[in-house]
């Protein structure tokens, strides 16, 4: 991507994250929509649970474009999709992220440009999705 383009991006002209979004693409499944932002489950599952947290209010690209409430909820919901993930695989660590060098528009996920594209079979991706899908709707996340 180009400099002009970026900055397109940036603008919030043609970005792939502003909504609405496809429930499921080639890259993500839906896993639930939150207060202010929706999870989406990564199919490359190199590092299980692998998921991106995405702003749904409107198009920005940094905190500062949001007011303290917002900003406040946003980090809720990464708090309720980290809660969901860890009560779901029992990781180790978790890493995130909120860069924004690559596609403007606020979103938390654990980088994976440069990791093998390990997929799962689509039952266990299914099954994954249902079990944070669970996880987020019991009150196990909350």
């Amino acid at each position: 991507m180009d400099f002009d383009q970026w900055n397109e991006l940036r603008r919030g002209a043609r970005c792939p994250f502003d909504g609405p979004r496809p429930e499921s693409t080639d890259e993500w499944d839906l896993i639930a929509p939150l207060r202010v932002s929706t999870l989406y489950l990564y199919k490359n599952q190199t590092y299980r649970g692998h998921c991106m947290l995405i702003l749904d209010l409107r198009h920005a690209t940094r905190p500062d474009e949001l007011s303290a409430q917002e900003w406040l909820q946003f980090c809720a919901d990464l708090y309720t999709a980290e809660t969901a993930i860890t009560r779901t695989l029992n990781p180790d660590h978790i890493n995130t992220a909120a860069l924004g060098n690559l596609m403007p528009h606020l979103h938390w996920l654990t980088q994976g440009r440069d990791m093998p594209d390990t997929r799962l079979e689509t039952h266990e991706q299914l099954g994954l999705l249902q079990s944070l899908r669970r996880a987020l709707t019991s009150g196990a996340a909350k």
